[in-house]
């Protein structure tokens, strides 16, 4: 299922990163998973069950020609407008038996008739599926504020699914779309890339 930005509230970029490039990053953060605390970036926790590594588009040369990617920034200004950059640029590593969260929204719940101002893009480094710990999504959410206003409160969804994807592949979705990773039921850890855009309230949009 490749969704449709506007009226599922996601979309599957395929074959975003090539096998070459997804080598090369996942060499980028075993290097980044291994500096030093003290050199690290302020709440980067790169041993926990969930290993998180930020600011990567200022340490990795693969991450900061991604963000310039003519099918990723045609989606992005399509969504935000042209003006738009990228306020979030980290990985999400979960070990085997991590990962799992609550159903939540990137955003604050959505009014009838506001423009989008979040949009949040998962880049796979391996092959993702609902045994990995792959992204649940609820299609269709980032239009519907009474379950956006249920956001953390909401364990599971009869129209959720996890979304598939191989490596390279990008899961691109609305800030206000209901989702969540899942656990990593797998014996190897579930690395991603994690992307997001925001435009601050009280900006204009598009």
């Amino acid at each position: 299922m490749t969704g449709s930005l506007d009226h599922d509230g996601y979309t599957i970029l395929t074959g975003l990163l090539e096998r070459e490039a997804v080598d090369q990053l996942l060499r980028d953060l075993e290097r980044l998973r291994t500096t030093p605390a003290e050199e690290r970036p302020a709440g980067e926790r790169a041993e926990a069950g969930t290993r998180h590594l930020h600011r990567l588009d200022e340490r990795s040369e693969v991450v900061a020609s991604l963000l310039d990617h003519p099918a990723l920034t045609s989606v992005v200004h399509t969504h935000l407008g042209s003006s738009v950059a990228a306020s979030q640029v980290s990985a999400r590593t979960p070990q085997p038996g991590f990962g799992g969260q609550r159903l939540h929204t990137d955003d604050v719940a959505r009014s009838p008739g506001q423009a989008p101002t979040t949009l949040t893009a998962i880049v796979a480094l391996c092959a993702i599926d609902d045994r990995n710990g792959g992204t649940r999504v609820i299609p269709g959410s980032h239009r519907r504020p009474d379950l956006q206003r249920r956001a953390g409160g909401l364990e599971h969804h009869p129209d959720e699914f996890v979304v598939r994807l191989d490596a390279g592949d990008a899961l691109v979705f609305d800030g206000h779309l209901l989702h969540s990773g899942t656990p990593n039921a797998s014996d190897a850890d579930r690395p991603a890339l994690q992307i997001v855009w925001r435009i601050e309230r009280g900006e204009g949009v598009r």
